[in-house]
């Protein structure tokens, strides 16, 4: 029986340690939000927030609940890819996303990101909801940078590798496997 309860919790620490490194950032001032996964910026998308007497609560929150198809109690409206972040029906949905903010409270999100962000998301991830992005954004990259970085580094160690080979040979390399 302890047997059991071990293996429960390594099961469940270690499902909270996979999903530790993504977050979400909610960006109030500039209506965007931001996936970010290991302090990287995956996704960006515009939003909808709260408008004027429903305003959008900030802080640090976490998803409670995801729901592929939610219809709301409040407006018995549908809130498709719907993203709990309180018991008093503040979520992150789809729905219509005009420049400015428009909902009663709630993150709108385009079609198309809604879907990505529903998948890519796993329970109990962090929700930053901020009208101050730039405490965030000083310790983030882009995927393009991330990229880049990447790239950058990758190039060094074949550079090294093909010095360290023709080192050892005397015969020539290859051009077409050097990618010539």
């Amino acid at each position: 029986m302890n047997c059991h309860k071990v293996v429960v919790f390594v099961f469940i620490l270690l499902g909270t340690f996979a999903n530790a490194n993504k977050e979400l950032i909610i960006d109030l001032k500039n209506q965007k939000i931001y996936a970010v996964e290991n302090r990287v910026i995956m996704m960006v998308s515009k939003i909808s927030s709260g408008k004027k007497g429903y305003t959008t609560p900030t802080g640090k929150f976490v998803i409670l609940e995801k729901k592929k198809h939610h219809i709301s109690t409040i407006y018995n409206l549908p809130m498709p890819y719907m993203l709990r972040l309180t018991n008093r029906g503040v979520a992150i949905h789809q729905g219509y996303v005009p420049n400015y903010p428009a909902s009663h409270g709630c993150i709108r999100l385009p079609k198309d990101f809604a879907s990505k962000l529903f998948y890519w998301t796993p329970n109990r991830t962090t929700v930053h909801v901020t009208r101050n992005f730039g405490d965030f954004n000083k310790t983030l990259i882009t995927y393009e940078q991330f990229k880049t970085m990447q790239d950058q580094n990758g190039t060094k160690a074949i550079s090294n590798q093909k010095l360290a080979d023709n080192n050892i040979t005397d015969e020539k390399p290859d051009m077409h496997t050097l990618g010539f």
